[in-house]
């Protein structure tokens, strides 16, 4: 894990998808839903940075998460896909090296820090998946880790 940085994020639109999801299911249900966004590059959307995932609230319940692409180019609010608006906000922010299954470490590291220099967290936070799965060894990944600070 890289140092524990506090940042404040450009504003942004983004194409996503809002699903609640159980722990063990997340990996399947975003892959879903990256698979169901990507046609929409080849209708004049233009991804203009890393997918993400926001995590809006986690509980034994399931997680409520919205699943998405930085984008610029015409709105899309068909179906479950909808355009939303990203604020800029202040976070603390971290770069994660290794399998998502040890992501919780992180945040744990993060959640920490925080308290140890008199920072708030809010109730959300998310990731930039920086490469990918499907072509980088799990030792190697890279997730950009935001938390928002109050």
């Amino acid at each position: 894990m890289s140092s524990i940085e506090i940042v404040t994020t450009e504003p942004r639109t983004a194409m996503a998808v809002r699903q609640k999801a159980r722990t063990e299911e997340i990996p399947s249900v975003m892959g879903g839903i990256f698979q169901e966004l990507v046609p929409y590059f080849q209708k004049g959307v233009r991804c203009v940075g890393p997918p993400f995932a926001m995590y809006h609230s986690w509980s034994d319940e399931g997680t409520d998460m919205e699943v998405g692409f930085p984008i610029s180019g015409p709105a899309v609010n068909e179906g479950r896909v909808r355009t939303i608006e990203m604020p800029a906000v202040r976070a603390a922010m971290a770069v994660h090296v290794g399998p998502y299954d040890r992501l919780m470490e992180t945040y744990e590291r993060m959640l920490s820090w925080m308290k140890d220099n008199g920072h708030e967290p809010e109730s959300y936070m998310w990731e930039e998946y920086l490469n990918s799965p499907d072509d980088t060894p799990p030792e190697q990944l890279m997730t950009r880790m935001y938390w928002p600070i109050k």
